[in-house]
């Protein structure tokens, strides 16, 4: 995902006023953000060395999204009254550090839960132990259910299109992405979700 594709324009259409009606705050809460989106995906390398370049920027986007929307919802609460950052960028910054040191903090415990988990192969050993077709299809509905179950609403739709036929690029189209983008997104949450069930959805 490059730095022209994460625009701050999208994570804040919801907060982005009509023409008519400008809003000087999320104007420059988006200027802000553009300039700091280099800076953010250098700290999300340097601080997740274990992982791949896309892995350790999609982790880093979704902290990122959140901390725009959370000062957006904040601007909108205070509808620009009695309310003013002095440095915004420092502001967003130190907002994201915070948050993305949580999440990095939150991602480790799982993932050392994790080790105590059974191993695929263990998993493996006992599936092969069900080797009836019927149990091994009730198995995959089950799974499958719990899985779509767990989906965020967004990686719920993505993969509902896909079921249904569509292709990336339709999908990246519907929902003003490219395609890039929809399928690292879509790739990261299903890994997040097929970690936290312990095993293949």
């Amino acid at each position: 995902m490059s730095s022209r594709e994460l625009s701050p324009e999208w994570v804040l259409s919801k907060f982005i006023p009509p023409i008519a009606a400008p809003q000087h705050e999320i104007s420059e809460l988006i200027v802000v953000a553009r300039r700091l989106w280099p800076r953010v995906q250098a700290h999300a390398y340097r601080a997740q060395p274990g992982k791949s370049s896309d892995e350790a920027l999609a982790f880093a986007s979704e902290v990122w999204e959140g901390v725009l929307r959370s000062v957006a919802k904040t601007i909108q609460r205070y509808n620009g009254k009695n309310w003013r950052i002095k440095n915004m960028e420092a502001y967003l910054f130190g907002a994201f550090h915070h948050r993305f040191n949580r999440a990095l903090k939150k991602e480790r415990r799982r993932l050392q839960m994790m080790q105590h988990l059974p191993s695929s192969h263990d998993l493996e050993r006992l599936r092969q132990a069900h080797d009836s077709k019927a149990v091994r299809d009730l198995e995959q509905s089950i799974q499958l259910k719990e899985a779509v179950r767990n989906m965020d609403e967004w990686t719920r739709k993505v993969w509902a299109a896909r079921q249904y036929g569509y292709s990336w690029q339709e999908i990246a189209t519907q929902l003003r992405l490219t395609e890039p983008q929809v399928k690292l997104r879509f790739r990261y949450a299903i890994g997040k979700l097929r970690a936290r069930l312990g095993g293949d959805p």
